[in-house]
This record gives structure tokens, C-alpha cells and sequence, in this order.
């Protein structure tokens, strides 16, 4: 093989690599599946989730009329609060579905705002 082709050869294998290390959407065990979340009106928009297990989930979530927050119980464990009009980022890998809610008490409507992280 001529010098020239076996460094293009080498250049290709390299760059190739270097894309797949530097993808943002992809992790070792699951995809980063991004998703704007609203709590308004006393309720979540979208109201559910679905995702592939192991995936990386990335929530970016924003009270709108007052304040709200994301909680899950079980394995995960959250509760991210924003203020009306503030938005929160936060990331959880998905490893079983599960209902999500808002916990705080300010107005008895919010004890029926909830959602559901479906894993597939």
C-alpha cells in the first residue's frame, strides 16, 4: 500500500472515531432524550414522558403561573422547585416508569397535578 493511501486510510479511521466519541446524543448505555416540561394551570404539559430504559433524561422545567415543582418518589428521588416564571435543568437516568407530581401546598389544586414517565 502507498504511503499516501495508507495515511488517508489512517486519517479516516481517526476522524470517524473522533465523531463518535464526540456525539452528544449518544452515552454508553442509553440515548440523552431532551424534553421541556410546563407546569401551568395546575397542570404538566406534556403530561407524560416516554423513554427507553437506561436512556439519560433531561428535563427543562418551567412554572409558569406560580410556583410548582417535579417530584418523583421510588428509586429516583427528585424534587426540583422553580418559582413563576423559572425554569430548572436537571438530568436522571430512566430506569422504570413512574408517576411524577407536584409537592407543594400553597393551593389544594396542586395536589392533582401530576404526570408519567413511561420506560419502555
Amino acid at each position: 500500500m502507498k504511503k499516501t493511501t495508507l495515511g488517508l486510510v489512517c486519517l479516516g479511521a481517526f476522524l470517524t472515531s473522533a465523531l463518535v466519541l464526540a456525539s452528544p446524543a449518544a452515552t454508553a448505555q442509553g440515548t440523552v432524550r431532551e424534553f421541556n416540561l410546563r407546569g401551568d394551570g395546575f397542570a404538566f404539559a406534556p403530561g407524560k414522558i416516554e423513554v427507553q430504559k437506561d436512556d439519560i433524561v433531561k428535563i427543562t422545567f418551567t412554572a409558569v403561573d406560580i410556583p410548582h415543582s417535579f417530584s418523583m418518589d421510588g428509586p429516583y428521588r427528585i424534587a426540583k422547585r422553580a418559582n413563576a416564571g423559572q425554569t430548572v435543568t436537571f438530568e436522571f437516568r430512566a430506569t422504570g416508569s413512574e408517576r411524577f407530581y407536584c409537592n407543594l401546598t400553597q393551593d389544594e389544586r396542586c395536589k392533582g397535578m401530576h404526570g408519567e414517565l413511561v420506560v419502555k
